[in-house]
């Protein structure tokens, strides 16, 4: 009798201790950690953009809810969908991955997900080209200037992470005076404080040309005065017509080591401006230095700037 009563009361021990252990298993895999959904997207996707679709175990009514992310407003839901708010927020040298916790509810339980979403990192500059400078660009080699659009330009110098611009300002560039003709063949810079920084990468060039199908031009870049020495930066420029033009470069590889001067080695007659108190430096033909001043002008070109190398 004592050994029956033994016998049960091990199996009873035995089905609670399984039990317990049954329960702990389930309470640890609805652990919200385990409920982690990595998604790989491009950098800088289009506002709207589908990242996911929001999958969820509860039944019923669902609603949903961002509880918290790495950026404010970088993701929006639309209904179970998590799409693209803040395009910028997608910028791989300023967030390579970001996090976003996303709460379901059916009205009587809740359900935690969170996503992991991987930024995958591109030519910056590539990214912010249209379709035909695209192409263009794709298809350059390193040190080769690529004709862009005016609104390419712009957006670069907009969104482009620790851009800053040098040779002309946009208000010298905008202002109400007329555009003049200034003669070519000659070496030219402006001599103000619109400089380009050390250790940056120039990246975009603008420039207003007098005449049509012009080549042979040049970027250059002084090593810390005003009066050089001037170096070439990259091949010459593509040929190009009258008004402004606006150019990247590919495989910007190399940054400043001092601060230094836009300048150009115009082989036609450029576009200048009155400007004030503004200085500018000149010399006749492709030279290293420049030995002639001005004050009251500003030539109208513009460079584009980074700390930051963002492409191949």
């Amino acid at each position: 009798m004592k050994t029956h009563l033994l016998i049960k009361l091990c199996i009873c021990f035995s089905f609670f201790f399984f039990a317990s252990c049954s329960n702990e298993d389930d309470s640890d895999s609805n652990d919200p950690s385990d409920n982690i959904i990595t998604v790989n997207i491009a950098e800088y996707p289009s506002s709207g953009d589908l990242i996911a679709t929001i999958n969820s175990d509860l039944e019923g009514t669902l609603s949903y809810s961002i509880i918290s992310q790495t950026v404010s407003l970088a993701v929006l839901l639309s209904g179970n969908e998590l799409r693209v708010g803040d395009w910028l927020a997608f910028d791989y040298e300023t967030n390579e991955t970001l996090f976003v916790t996303v709460e379901v509810s059916n009205g009587n339980s809740t359900e935690i997900i969170e996503y992991n979403l991987d930024i995958t990192n591109v030519d910056d500059i590539w990214a912010f080209l249209n379709a035909s400078s695209r192409t263009a660009y794709e298809n350059a080699s390193n040190g080769d200037w690529v004709l862009i659009t005016e609104s390419e330009y712009n957006d670069l110098a907009n969104y482009l992470t620790n851009t800053s611009k040098g040779g002309a300002t946009d208000s010298q560039i905008f202002n109400n005076t007329s555009v003049e003709n200034y003669s070519g063949d000659r070496t030219i810079a402006n001599d103000n404080d619109y400089i380009i920084p050390q250790n940056s990468f120039l990246f975009a060039f603008k420039y207003y040309s007098w005449i049509n199908n012009v080549t042979g031009s040049k970027v250059k870049l002084s090593l810390g005065d005003a009066g050089g020495l001037y170096e070439d930066i990259g091949n010459t420029l593509p040929e190009h017509n009258d008004e402004f033009n606006h150019f990247v470069l590919k495989g910007s590889n190399t940054p400043t080591t001092t601060e230094g001067y836009l300048g150009m080695y115009a082989s036609g007659a450029v576009g200048i401006k009155e400007a004030g108190g503004s200085r500018y430096k000149w010399r006749n033909g492709d030279v290293e230095n420049l030995d002639n001043a001005t004050i009251g002008n500003v030539f109208l070109h513009q460079g584009l700037s980074t700390t930051l190398k963002q492409w191949d």
